[in-house]
């Protein structure tokens, strides 16, 4: 042992029985080791490196150097794996909490690192077995139709990019020398649906006028780029004709060059095979290859069967890539896996302690999952303070709908496997706000949220005589998902006639409770403008602690029960206020753009107690390009101790050229003690202030006024949380060019 502290400064890795090559030496520089191990591939091994994303690379026996798998997927927890199950990504936006995102991908991570000194040791490299995270999804949640709307953090690009910024830190962890996982960030770009209706997502070519793409669909991958993610993937779709994965300006203009980044480029599962089959953009693998390699996309995600990337060295021997540029393509493939610790000595890296049976499921992160979903939940009506309720407080009971005893439909897609051990329902845990246990329960659909097959009379007669009804409704993965589009935002099949049915079949004096289970947002004016369903709840899929969080929430129980969670979403009255699922441009698409009045506007969601906001302070006139910083008094004029959303948004008054109509541009969750006042700063960030030239140059702070408010909501919206939103303006001295970014 005293023989290998003294080696280690020479070449720790000799006391390991690693291989005598300067790539494991220790004490040389991470460029120094990637440059010599790069130096020393064949083009055949640098093939079976960049050709096979899944299912585990092709070891090289002769360098000591064993298979690796790039596909991990880390949305919101450990899934191949099996781990914690945390509430989907589109809920944890609605928290409007970047400490809430960070602590999630950490604790995945730890998880995912313990999985995977198991799988390292049993020799196990498929699927699901690496360190090299396909999360966080930024891309803008665009259409309420888009079946992938749950993996995302909703409308808003700066939101996304602050929350993908937060999540690759937590993912990619704080050591100095390693890595705890590696973060990657998809799908690169103007990914946003459809995927299957109605056409298919893998021939789809998103035609984005500039200003858009710039404005909406590049900012959070540049945030996530800042924040020193390793991996960028690119789509499946076209880009205004031009393949995401074989895409130029995409990939080296404005990802590398423009923004620096330093990592590599993975393609979506087979999206490179669909430049040929799907897109007929090219029609042969050597020139796909070559458009791909010469386009910036270090590996191919496939299938290992005739590989696009398998005609690289083809490619290479007709001219059509350079053998230089594969080899600097490989140096961030090896350097990702040297940064997580591959050939390092174990005992220099603490991520390879994590134990697996303390940390997965471990009591610490069961507890963050009941948490993290509590602070998911969000109130949308809650007629006469109906909630919270007093626990035992109904005689007889009725809890119906599809998504009431369904662990599927309320985990949603890219989940961790469903551990019983651990998950709860609506059904197992609201049964307790019964007194004597008379329950009466109705699924009403089969056990299937598309609901075609609805069993009426079992509806009917669970309600009858119920003091007080809880309906459950939802989407789950039958109705979206990857793959699976909506054609409609209507509550599918006869789940509408179903809360009809429990609305009017069960006592006139009886509250009625809906609690829904979707991403997309669906139509439920119905039930908002019908007085008896007193109370909405949109629980967007909360994952294992779903009955747990239900039952703290609703009857007030424990810390964090009181409801601050905020749509990251506009949510639109009917299907006729979208526009069609193809048109890429953003009139009429998201707060920012918008042309209709919503049935709940972004960043809406009640409390059980109510905020006042006073004494406005902020920098009235800065210089273009620097930062205005303000504060405001808060106050918790109610009786209950709870957190509070801050929004601040500002608009352009006197633009030269198109802006949004209104823009987030900082955010804050506090908890504010009942009958208290604090004082909260915040931050408008000079680049917050830019808007894209008309003739594409790049980014300019223009001079001139622009108005600034700051509240629990957005202003002037018709349906309001109940609390005031001040407004001032500043201005905005000189003009700044910031360039292209």
């Amino acid at each position: 042992m005293k023989v290998c502290l003294v080696l280690l400064v020479v070449s720790l890795a000799l006391c390991n029985g690693f291989p005598d090559f300067p790539f494991y030496n220790v004490s040389l520089t991470w460029e120094e080791r990637v440059d010599d191990l790069v130096s020393r591939l064949t083009i055949p091994e640098m093939v079976g490196q960049m050709s096979k994303g899944t299912g585990g690379t092709d070891a090289i026996p002769r360098l000591g150097i064993q298979p690796y798998e790039w596909w991990t997927e880390c949305l919101r927890g450990d899934v191949q794996g099996g781990g914690t199950g945390y509430a989907e990504a589109l809920g944890l936006a609605a928290a409007f909490s970047t400490q809430l995102i960070y602590d999630v991908a950490r604790a995945t991570a730890i998880e995912v690192r313990a999985q995977n000194t198991i799988f390292s040791k049993e020799g196990k490299y498929g699927l699901g077995t690496g360190l090299s995270c396909f999360s966080p999804v930024i891309n803008i949640m665009r259409d309420s139709r888009w079946g992938r709307n749950e993996e995302t953090y909703g409308e808003d690009p700066y939101f996304s990019g602050e929350y993908a910024a937060a999540f690759v830190q937590g993912l990619q962890g704080d050591h100095p020398r390693y890595l705890l996982t590696s973060a990657g960030c998809k799908h690169f770009d103007a990914y946003a649906g459809p995927e299957s209706i109605p056409v298919s997502r893998f021939g789809f070519d998103a035609e984005v006028s500039i200003r858009d793409w710039r404005t909406t669909f590049l900012p959070a991958f540049r945030s996530c780029v800042k924040a020193g993610t390793y991996n960028i993937m690119c789509s499946y779709n076209r880009i205004n004709g031009i393949p995401a994965c074989a895409n130029k300006e995409l990939l080296i203009d404005i990802l590398r060059e423009e923004w620096g980044f330093k990592g590599y480029v993975i393609s979506d599962d087979g999206a490179i095979e669909n430049i040929i089959t799907h897109h007929h953009y090219l029609n042969n693998s050597v020139d796909t290859v070559a458009a791909c390699i010469n386009a910036g996309c270090n590996i191919e995600l496939g299938p290992h069967d005739n590989n696009v990337y398998d005609s690289m060295g083809e490619a290479i021997s007709e001219g059509k890539i350079l053998e230089s540029r594969v080899r600097e393509l490989m140096k961030p493939v090896w350097y990702t896996r040297m940064r997580l610790g591959e050939f390092d000595p174990p005992e220099m890296n603490p991520y390879k302690q994590l134990n697996a049976s303390s940390v997965v499921q471990s009591p610490e992160h069961r507890q963050l999952a009941i948490q993290t979903a509590m602070k998911t939940l969000v109130l949308l009506k809650n007629d006469n303070n109906f909630l919270p309720v007093k626990t035992a407080f109904v005689d007889k009971l009725a809890i119906v709908g599809p998504a009431a005893n369904n662990t599927s439909v309320q985990t949603g897609n890219y989940s961790p496997r469903v551990d019983p051990r651990y998950t709860t329902t609506p059904l197992q845990n609201l049964t307790r706000l019964g007194k004597n246990g008379d329950v009466r329960f109705s699924d009403g659909c089969n056990g299937d949220t598309s609901c075609t097959n609805y069993d009426q009379a079992g509806i009917i007669k669970a309600v009858t005589g119920a003091d007080f009804v809880i309906v459950c409704l939802g989407l789950g993965n039958a109705i979206e998902k990857e793959g699976h589009d909506r054609a409609t935002i209507d509550l599918p099949g006869k789940q509408l006639q179903l809360l009809q049915d429990a609305v009017n079949n069960s006592p006139a004096n009886s509250p009625v409770l809906l609690i829904l289970f979707n991403a997309g947002p669906v139509d439920i004016t119905w039930a908002d403008s019908n007085p008896k369903v007193v109370a909405i709840v949109e629980a967007f899929y909360p994952s294992q602690a779903t009955g747990s969080a239900l039952f703290n929430l609703l009857t007030m129980t424990g810390p964090d029960s009181i409801p601050a969670a905020r749509l990251p979403f506009t949510w639109p009255m009917h299907e006729s206020q979208l526009p069609p699922m193809m048109n890429y441009s953003m009139e009429g698409r998201t707060y920012r753009y918008l042309n209709y009045d919503p049935l709940y506007p972004y960043g809406y969601g009640l409390s059980y107690t109510n905020f006042t906001y006073s004494n406005l302070q902020f920098s009235q006139s800065v210089l273009a390009g620097n930062d205005v910083e303000g504060s405001v008094d808060v106050y918790n004029s109610g009786q209950i101790s709870a957190d509070e959303v801050i929004q601040v948004y500002i608009n352009w008054q006197n633009s030269p050229v198109p802006t949004p109509k209104l823009q987030l541009v900082d955010f804050k969750r506090q908890y504010i003690i009942a009958q208290n006042k604090i004082r909260v700063t915040f931050r408008v960030k000079g680049e917050s202030m830019a808007v894209w030239m008309e003739d594409n140059s790049g980014w300019m702070v223009y001079s001139g006024p622009y108005g600034i408010f700051v509240g629990g909501q957005q202003p002037n919206q018709k349906k309001s949380v109940g609390s005031n939103v001040l407004a001032g303006t500043f201005s905005v001295t000189e003009t700044k060019f910031l360039g292209k970014y």
